[in-house]
């Protein structure tokens, strides 16, 4: 996606916090609401309001089910951090920004989905928006606050992907499957996994979604301008991570385990994190315009995720050859 050194990126940061704001709409994607804006040069953003303060913690349980979390715009900003430290530079880069509502956001819209739905709520301007029902309603309003609204700020690049079905998605109809079953062994039939690097950037992906434990990956997503053979797993859409730091479930390391393949130069990166993620992203994340980003129990969280998964690697290197499980690309066992 960027990089690995990207001399620029803070300058895109900055460019992203500041740029002037010209056109708002409403982002006709995805189950949730989402502004699409464009800046006076041509190049636009996908913003995600905020919904609900740091504190707020989603329980993953019967009564809070992952599929009714509203997405926060934290996560974003935190996915994209946590991208550029674990190197695997799949997530677009993102930031936070504080907007004066009216004239930076309403001022710049003739779209009735924002414009029509408008109303005052505790002396806050808000309006509903168009999405899924359950989350654009008028008991879930997106509101200003004294006027302002805090934005993640992501680069919008392109919608031409690939995407191919998630075989571990937890979805309850896909993971009863995969929880029962190992499902690796058909992943490991097919013959083009053999000839590509996306399948080990899919298990990139499930150590990312740990880490943050995010419930809403359901697809995977590679540009489709780019060889098929060369194209990369994109890490896109992270709005439902960082929504609870005392919850952990290992089943998200199931592609892991279950396959017990990794990409060689990404463990030995990750094995110079041991215990030192949780610290690492708390002072990233402290540069961001809207700093303080996650609430202080994510950062021991994170370490203590990327600790389970060093014991499943384990594992997996006690009982398979070490040249299989690490390795460049996909080799036959």
């Amino acid at each position: 996606m960027y990089s690995r050194s990207s001399p620029y990126m803070q300058d895109l940061l900055t460019y992203m916090n500041q740029a002037k704001i010209v056109n708002t709409t409403a982002f006709q994607k995805g189950t949730q609401f989402k502004f699409l804006l464009r800046f006076e040069d041509g190049n636009e953003i996908i913003a995600k309001p905020m919904r609900h303060p740091r504190n707020f913690y989603w329980a993953y349980n019967a009564t809070q089910p992952f599929w009714l979390d509203e997405e926060r715009h934290v996560s974003e900003i935190a996915s994209f951090h946590m991208d550029r430290i674990l190197n695997f530079r799949k997530v677009v880069p993102c930031v936070g920004r504080k907007v004066n509502f009216t004239a930076e956001l309403l001022q710049t819209t003739d779209d009735p989905v924002i414009l029509g739905t408008l109303r005052t709520i505790g002396g806050n301007k808000c309006f509903i928006g168009n999405c899924r029902s359950w989350f654009c309603n008028k008991d879930h309003p997106i509101c200003e606050t004294n006027g302002f609204m805090e934005l993640s700020m992501c680069l919008r690049i392109t919608d031409d992907f690939w995407s191919s079905e998630h075989p571990w998605s937890q979805w309850p109809p896909t993971a009863k499957i995969w929880k029962v079953k190992n499902v690796c062994k058909r992943e490991l039939r097919k013959k083009e996994n053999y000839k590509e690097r996306f399948f080990l950037d899919t298990m990139e992906v499930a150590l990312f979604d740990h880490l943050m434990l995010n419930y809403d990956r359901h697809h995977y997503h590679r540009y489709a301008h780019i060889n098929w053979k060369k194209s990369f797993a994109t890490i896109l859409d992270n709005g439902k991570g960082f929504g609870n730091p005392f919850k952990d479930d290992i089943t998200f390391l199931a592609p892991v385990y279950q396959c017990c393949r990794f990409r060689n130069s990404t463990y030995q990166h990750l094995l110079s994190l041991r215990n030192r993620l949780g610290d690492m992203m708390r002072t990233s994340l402290s540069a961001d315009p809207l700093a303080p980003i996650l609430t202080e129990p994510f950062y021991p969280a994170l370490d203590r995720r990327l600790n389970q998964f060093y014991f499943v690697m384990q594992r997996c290197l006690e009982a398979y050859d070490p040249k299989v499980v690490l390795a460049e690309k996909l080799l036959p066992t």
